[in-house]
This record gives structure tokens, C-alpha cells and sequence, in this order.
């Protein structure tokens, strides 16, 4: 293979399936999403106790200070000789011991009632946080699985898995953890403030004075960083998407030698993330150390001028202590605050994202329309057309046909022709351009599409089964049935046998065995005839069976199909050549139509097929 061709599609960091429009107010929905508010509500209490409550430390430190220096009441008065008596010595020293004793008890209260309200605002962040992840990703899932099948045709499974996984993680992390550290750390800043302004308002009005510089600073690098957050997230998500498609298309990779070449593509990805994250962390690198050399410079001044303040205007040694330390907290939980606030930049795109799929409504309300009560099974399509959104030609063009209940029909054709195309449009994944689909001449788009789907059994192109056990994937299209009716459909679809083979028979979990993809194939007829619809779908069911089997499964289905409607997609003549009439599907239409024999006596398109086959 040629080393210059990609074997996927690169998808660029500006996709379109993962580009989000930044609409603003993202944190304000993301919050309102919250369904148990008042947990939040009661975490934000106790986080702003929690960073106000050490201002009362700082408060006894400055009294105890300015006791120990001799400031405060009941000291006794020293001699302005500096001669202090053998008497008053005395006095002195229970001055101290009292006051040291005092303070240390008035402290260990404080401590305990610190960390009592410490611990609550670990635990409310701890539930808060979890809970929020679960209602996100319920809400996402939900309106995930409810979008239209072009939906998913246009979106990969690496983006949607992002969404779900790393982008709901981000939201949580700052939206709600990120969010209670801002409100912890901004009422540490302004009780901390306010504190500083009641023990000195001039030391406080210089203090805050500087930080203008701070904000100019700080301002500039924001208004930088704000952009390289959306790459990052963008060149993250299609980094994400491209290991998705490699490993989960491993196997072809490996055949055609291209793991070197699939890695470049992955490096070039992770080049990209390289860069941004590079040039963020140089603008943030020279931002902080700017900042730094400000707020030291500031801290510097303001010793300078309380030493001023206490020499000549009577400042208090102890006033200094709860000045400066204010005015660290208040530093230092301004500083956390922000930068806890930076992560909101990184995860409004990643809301904005998740926020987009909630909001996104498909064409048509599963639940919309009318229900199918009892169905006889005739099915009719009239002059239908359609087209897929990526492709510039009809995938069906003016097709019409009529299938008569308990008719079994099979779809026969080249690969695109149409085929898999008329099972969807049938189930209403769909809407049809023109034209017009009925089943009993009821148009389906007047139907709900879950009553639609619940009158059609299908069994896939290929099989898909999940991971629980055996009973679980057949009970899937019956939720309620009892495990006689599981037995008797897996009799039916000839997969009992090896079902009890398994080392825990029919409770055995799928993703814990290895299961070849005949008994697979098997398990999805099973599904399907246990949901006992009147209209029945296989698209190539029994291409994955050995010959054997085939046989076994035939005679299965052709006592299954009496009384029921019946559409098979094949390639396989064993397949078709019983079924009651053929159409040959060629560009989206039927161009030849009849019986087996039939049609090989026309010597016309299926009869090239049957040629084909026999060679």
C-alpha cells in the first residue's frame, strides 16, 4: 500500500462534528442542570465558612501580640527608666502566663470548630461532585441515544465518548470543585479585606492600590490564553477521535502494514496539543512571575510604611501582625480564586459541547404519532426518494414496490445499491425526501417511530451483542420474557446447544467468553424471533454462518416467517432462491423483480449473480 495514503480520514481540530459556537452563559446552565440544588447549596455554605473562619485566628494572634508587647489591658505600667521592680516582676509574669494561657484556649476552640467545618466542606464537596457527573451523563446518554441515526452517521464514536467521559470529568472538576474552591478562597479574600480596612483603612488603601498593576497584568495574559483554550480542546477531541479509529480498526491497520504511518498521523495530533499547551504555559510562566515580583514589591512597601504608621502615629505592634497576615490571606486566596478561574476557560468549551447535544432536538419525536395497533403486514413504497446528507447522489431514487402480508421477499444487489438503505427508511431512521412509505396503508410518518419499531424484528448485518449475559442479549427485544420463551427462541435460532456448552450456560457474560461469529450471528436471530413481530428484517443474517448451520437456521426461519413479512438482504443464493419474489436492487432502484427461476430465465442482472456464485 502506498505510504502517502491515510487509511482514515484526519479529522482537523476545526471538524465540523467537533466545532461548538460559544453561545456564553454556559456556566449558568451547566449549574441549573444541577437536579439535587440544595446539596449545592449547603456546600457553598459551609466553603464560605470555611475561608472566613481564619480570620478569627488572626485576630487572637494580633491581640496576643499586642498583649506580650505590652499593649494590652492589665499589663502593668513599666517605669519610663526601664527599672522594673521584684514586685511588679512578678505581676509581670502572671500578666503573661494568664494571657498566653487564654489565648492558647480561646485558640484550640477555634481549631475545633475550624476543622469541624473543614471536614463538612470536604464531605458536602465530595457528594455534590459525584452526584453532578451522574445527572450530567444521564442527561447526555439520554439525549445521545435520542438523536437521529445522521446523528451518529456524521458524529465518530471517539468524539461522543470524549463527551460523555472527558468533557463531563472537566465540567464536574471546575463547575462544581473548581467552583466551591472559588468561594472558599474569595471569602477568605474579603473577610481578610474587610479586616484589614477595620484595623488600618490607609495601609489597606495602598495595599489595594498595587493590585491595579496585579489586575492589568493578569488581564493581558487572559485575554491570550482565552483563544488557546478553545485549540486546546478542539486539537484534544480529534486527537482523541483518531486513536479511536485506529484501535478499533486494528486489524486492518496491521494487514496493510501501516502502524508507523497511523502513528505519525497520531503524533502530528499530539504535535498540535504540544504547541498550544507550549505557548499557554510560556504566556502563564511569564504572567506569574510578573505578578509574583508585584505582589512582593507591594508586601515590601507595606512594611516600610506600617513601621512608619507605628512610630509616629501610634499603630499597635499587634495591628501590624493581623495587617500583614490579612493582607496575605487576602493575596493568597485572590490568587487561588484566579486561578481557579482559569480552568473555567478550559472547561466552557467542553460545556458549551455537552450543553449542544442536550439541546439538540432529532427531526422527529420517537413518541409523535400514532400507534399500530394490530398489523397485518403489507408494506408499500411509492415513487420514495432519498438522500444521505454526505452524499451528493440519491441513495434511493424513485423507488416503489408492494409487499403482501406474510410475503417473504428478498433485497438482492451490489454493495450501495440500496438495500440496507430500504430496511432504514422502513424503521424510520430517516425521512424520506418524497414519496411515501406505508404498512398497511398507514404512512409511517404518522406513526410513532417506538410503535413503528416495536411491530419489526431485525437481525442484523453484522452481530451486535452486548456485554451481559447470553439471557440479557436475547431477552433485548423483550425485556419481560420468562426464560422458557429465551430457551424456546435460542431453539429456534439453533443456538440452545452451544448456549449450554458455555460455562454458565445462558447467564454466562458475553464479554467474558469467546464466541465465534456464527453463534453470535445466532444469538441476534434468537433476539429477534423472541420479539415475535409480524414484520421481520434480516440483512445478510446468516452470512456468518458455516454451511451447516446456514441449513439449520433456514429451516428455523422458514417455520418462524409463517404468517409474518418478511425482508432479506443477501448475497448468498441459498439464501433468496426460496423467498417469494426477488427484487434487484441496482442505483436505488428495483430493476428486476420476480421469482428464482424466474429471473434466471431472464439472463438479466440476477442471473449474472447466480453465474457469479456457481463459478
Amino acid at each position: 500500500m502506498r505510504k502517502d495514503t491515510p487509511l482514515f480520514k484526519l479529522r482537523s481540530a476545526d471538524s465540523a462534528e467537533d466545532t461548538v459556537k460559544l453561545q456564553g452563559g454556559e456556566f449558568k446552565r451547566a449549574m441549573k442542570l444541577i437536579e439535587h440544588k440544595g446539596r449545592l447549596i449547603i456546600s457553598i455554605i459551609f466553603a464560605t465558612l470555611s475561608g472566613a473562619a481564619p480570620i478569627l485566628m488572626n485576630i487572637f494572634m494580633g491581640d496576643m501580640v499586642t498583649s506580650l508587647s505590652g499593649g494590652g489591658s492589665g499589663m502593668p505600667n513599666i517605669p519610663s527608666n526601664g527599672q522594673i521592680p521584684p514586685e511588679m516582676a512578678d505581676l509581670i509574669k502572671d500578666y503573661m502566663s494568664d494571657a498566653v494561657t487564654g489565648f492558647a484556649i480561646k485558640m484550640s476552640y477555634i481549631l475545633v470548630a475550624m476543622t469541624f467545618i473543614q471536614i463538612l466542606n470536604c464531605i458536602s464537596r465530595g457528594v455534590v461532585g459525584p452526584t453532578y457527573v451522574t445527572d450530567l451523563r444521564r442527561l447526555l446518554f439520554t439525549s445521545l441515544i435520542n438523536q437521529d441515526i445522521s446523528y451518529f452517521d456524521k458524529t465518530s464514536t471517539g468524539i461522543m465518548m470524549s463527551r460523555i467521559s472527558e468533557d463531563v470529568t472537566l465540567v464536574r472538576q471546575t463547575y462544581i470543585e473548581k467552583f466551591i474552591q472559588i468561594i472558599q478562597m474569595s471569602a477568605q479574600t474579603v473577610a481578610s479585606i474587610i479586616l484589614a480596612f477595620i484595623y488600618s483603612w490607609k495601609v489597606s488603601l495602598v495595599a489595594f492600590s498595587g493590585t491595579i498593576l496585579i489586575g492589568l497584568c493578569f488581564w493581558l495574559g487572559e485575554k491570550f490564553v482565552d483563544k488557546m483554550w478553545t485549540s486546546f480542546n478542539d486539537t484534544t477531541s480529534a486527537a482523541a477521535s483518531k486513536a479511536e479509529e485506529v484501535i478499533t480498526s486494528f486489524r486492518t491497520v496491521k494487514s496493510f502494514d501501516n502502524e508507523l504511518y497511523e502513528a505519525k498521523l497520531y503524533s502530528e495530533n499530539l504535535s498540535s496539543i504540544h504547541n498550544v499547551l507550549k505557548k499557554t504555559s510560556l504566556v502563564k510562566a511569564v504572567q506569574a512571575g510578573i505578578i509574583m515580583l508585584l505582589m512582593w514589591g507591594i508586601i515590601g512597601g507595606l512594611l516600610f510604611y506600617s513601621g512608619y504608621l507605628v512610630l509616629f502615629e501610634g499603630l499597635e505592634s499587634g495591628s501590624i501582625v493581623v495587617l500583614m497576615v490579612a493582607l496575605m490571606m487576602a493575596a493568597t486566596g485572590l490568587q487561588s480564586a484566579v486561578t481557579a478561574y482559569d480552568d473555567f476557560k478550559k472547561a466552557r468549551v467542553a460545556a458549551a459541547k455537552i450543553l449542544q447535544i442536550i439541546d439538540m432536538k432529532p427531526k422527529f419525536d420517537a413518541d409523535e404519532g400514532d400507534t399500530l395497533e394490530e398489523v397485518g403486514g403489507k408494506i408499500e413504497f411509492k415513487n420514495v426518494t432519498f438522500k444521505y446528507d454526505s452524499m451528493k447522489d440519491n441513495a434511493i431514487d424513485g423507488l416503489s414496490f408492494t409487499i403482501n402480508p406474510g410475503e417473504t421477499v428478498a433485497l438482492v444487489g451490489e454493495s450501495g445499491c440500496g438495500k440496507t438503505t430500504t430496511l432504514a427508511l422502513l424503521q424510520r431512521f430517516y425521512e424520506i425526501d418524497s414519496g411515501s412509505i406505508t404498512i398497511d396503508d398507514v404512512d409511517i410518518r404518522t406513526i410513532s417511530p417506538h410503535s413503528l419499531r416495536s411491530k419489526i424484528a431485525v437481525v442484523p448485518q453484522g452481530p451486535v451483542l452486548f456485554s451481559m449475559s447470553v439471557k440479557e442479549n436475547i431477552q433485548f427485544s423483550k425485556t419481560e420474557a420468562n426464560e422458557e420463551e429465551v430457551e424456546n427462541a435460542a431453539r429456534i435460532g439453533n443456538a440452545h446447544n452451544f448456549i449450554c456448552d458455555l460455562p454458565d450456560g445462558y447467564d454466562t457474560i458475553i464479554q467474558q467468553t469467546s464466541l465465534s461469529g456464527g453463534q453470535k450471528q445466532r444469538l441476534c436471530i434468537a433476539r429477534a424471533i423472541l420479539a415475535n413481530a409480524p414484520i421481520l428484517m434480516l440483512d445478510e443474517a446468516t452470512a456468518a454462518l458455516d454451511t451447516e448451520s446456514e441449513q439449520l437456521v433456514q429451516q428455523s426461519l422458514e417455520h418462524f416467517r409463517h404468517g409474518k413479512t418478511a425482508i432479506l438482504v443477501a448475497h448468498r443464493l441459498s439464501t433468496v432462491k426460496n423467498a417469494d419474489r426477488i427484487f434487484v436492487f441496482q442505483n436505488g432502484k428495483i430493476v428486476e423483480e420476480g421469482k428464482h427461476d424466474e429471473l434466471v430465465l431472464k439472463n438479466g442482472i440476477y442471473a449474472d449473480l447466480v453465474k457469479y456464485q456457481l463459478q
